[in-house]
């Protein structure tokens, strides 16, 4: 009767441990199991913040050197963001001088590498070479107008402006009109329009 209840007590014993290895190996599996579900998840949330990270980086800015002649304070080479205006470059060359004939110049034009400013003196006609005043007044750069500007132009829509400015930015400045040949949809009678309307700088 005593060994009856002791191999009972033995089987209690048994299955009760048997249990509990079950619940244990239940709950660890069970937890691998949704370790394993959340990876591929976060995974993706490390890399959509990782791209959104990379487009917050701000574009690099380009600059210019520019020379800068005439009836200014500070003659000489300064370089500038490629945004600057020729205000900017005046500005940096310690303002105009008394003398100057300011009007000749068109402050608000955009400035571009390599590109010589020359402030006149009022009364002063002669040109010089490569002068930048008088002789391009009223004319539209097509090395420096962005799209706005190149819309102002006869025959110039927005998508030949946005062909001029791609031209522009994959094959360099253009050195002669005769160059927007080369831009797709601007053909002979296009560019006859345009002659008296720009200037190359």
């Amino acid at each position: 009767m005593k060994m009856l209840k002791l191999n009972r007590l033995q089987l209690a014993l048994v299955g009760l441990v048997a249990l509990l290895v079950s619940v244990v190996l239940f709950q660890h599996f069970r937890n691998a199991e949704i370790e394993e579900a959340a990876q591929p998840e976060n995974g993706f949330l490390f890399e959509v913040e990782l791209e959104e990270t990379e487009e917050e980086e701000p574009p690099a800015v380009r600059t210019i050197i520019v020379d800068v002649k005439g009836a200014v304070h500070a003659p000489g080479i300064y370089q500038l963001d490629e945004e600057s205006r020729v205000y900017d470059v005046i500005e940096r060359a310690g303002g105009f001088r008394e003398e100057a004939a300011e009007q000749q110049l068109n402050l608000a034009e955009r400035v571009y590498d390599e590109m010589m400013i020359y402030v006149p003196a009022e009364g002063e006609t002669e040109e010089l070479p490569g002068r930048h005043g008088a002789a391009d007044a009223g004319k539209i750069a097509i090395n420096q107008a962005d799209a706005r500007e190149l819309e102002q132009l006869p025959g110039i829509g927005p998508a030949k402006a946005e062909a001029i400015i791609t031209y522009r930015e994959e094959q360099g400045r253009f050195s002669d009109v005769e160059q927007l040949l080369d831009v797709p949809g601007i053909g002979v009678k296009t560019l006859e329009q345009l002659r008296e309307h720009i200037s190359v700088k």
